[in-house]
């Protein structure tokens, strides 16, 4: 379909490169792009073919339907599904060669069925849980992961984990993590299991934990250019990748005592210049940000004022000379000399960076420019 709306996310795929590069000279690890959600909203098919010409030949997903959709454009590349692949989908995930992370016996056991019934070998990740409580073997379930190892049709190729706190100052618990971790392999070692591939980092532990980098990191959140929380990672000098703009619509002028959006909860102390724009909640701008979030335009601060709308926000451009129609407004990205960082938009509603680019909406087209 033809992009007819002004309002766009623009993915800067030459700041993709230079961030992947950024990471390669942190470890001497194969790297794992992690692209599920759309590669953090910024478009899986463009960024999987971009780390793909860099030498990325694995990628990481959370769901089955993610790892589809790639396998389908890039037949030849390795895919992992990282979260709970469904068992009863354990044919596809077969015939397709999507590697699925186990956490139960269950699964392995339908996925075992499953290879051969096909009359294949299917690659598996063995997930254990160290303290994220969410999914997983258990390191008292030592009985059935070695259950998993001896079941037909089945090649252990991996074992991972997922740390819960790499990306705070404070790293007791990832430590205890690690530990746990390297305790479970070294007990399958001496039952004669021995595993190729081991991974446990994320992108704060890629930065602040090289003990675990082993032979597989699982780059994420940096590969966008953002840091992993507000303690790690901004000193690094990533790139944020995605800018997000919308052109002025209409700019009127309102008199003081005059009110602004649904439930007026914007009354102007004195004439004020109002800049409309045709983005709202439905394309992931919160409406949380209502009286209180700022966008760019002329290389300007411009509040948001009104409750947004579902389709439609309004700015305050008292104070910013010559806005007029047709003008590009910045909410995430570079103007002239100021910036909207995505951890700021994230700071005004008490989130993280992760919400604010996965919350960006289809509706938006993705621009792909290089930079």
């Amino acid at each position: 379909m033809e992009w007819m709306r002004p309002v766009w996310a623009e993915v800067n795929l030459a700041a993709l490169r230079r961030n992947y590069a950024k990471i390669k000279a942190y470890t001497t690890s194969e790297l794992m792009p992690i692209v599920k959600a759309d590669a953090y909203g910024h478009g899986v098919l463009p960024v999987v073919r971009t780390l793909k010409e860099l030498g990325a030949k694995r990628f990481g997903v959370a769901l089955l339907e993610e790892a589809l959709e790639i396998k389908q454009a890039f037949p030849e590349l390795t895919v992992m599904v990282l979260g709970m692949a469904p068992m009863e989908f354990s044919d596809v995930m077969v015939r397709e060669d999507v590697i699925p992370g186990i956490s139960l016996l269950e699964q392995a056991e339908a996925l075992a069925a499953a290879a051969k019934s096909q009359g294949r070998t299917a690659r598996v990740h063995i997930k254990v849980d160290t303290g994220m409580s969410r999914i997983g073997f258990h390191p008292t379930d030592f009985k059935r992961i070695l259950k998993v190892a001896s079941l037909p049709n089945l090649f252990v190729e991996g074992i991972y984990t997922h740390f819960a706190t790499a990306d705070q100052r404070d790293l007791t618990f990832a430590h205890e993590q690690l530990s746990q971790f390297n305790q479970v392999v070294d007990k399958l070692k001496a039952e004669g299991l021995e595993i190729p591939i081991r991974h446990t980092a994320n992108s704060a532990a890629i930065l602040q934990l090289p003990e675990a980098h082993f032979e597989l990191v699982r780059p994420g959140i940096i590969l966008y250019g953002l840091a992993p929380s507000r303690q790690v990672g901004h000193a690094v000098g990533f790139e944020q990748v995605l800018s997000w703009r919308a052109k002025v619509t209409q700019v009127k002028t309102i008199g003081a005592d005059e009110t602004v959006s649904y439930g007026r909860t914007f009354r102007a102390a004195y004439p004020t210049r109002v800049a409309t724009i045709p983005v709202g909640y439905a394309d992931g701008l919160r409406r949380a940000l209502s009286n209180r979030g700022e966008a760019l335009v002329r290389g300007g601060r411009a509040t948001l004022i009104g409750r947004i709308c579902m389709d439609q926000t309004m700015l305050d451009v008292t104070k910013i000379p010559n806005v007029s129609l047709g003008d590009t407004v910045t909410l995430l990205g570079l103007d002239g000399q100021d910036r909207i960082e995505t951890s700021e938009m994230a700071s005004w509603l008490e989130t993280i960076n992760y919400e604010i680019v996965c919350g960006i909406s289809k509706r938006v087209p993705r621009v792909f420019v290089e930079k």
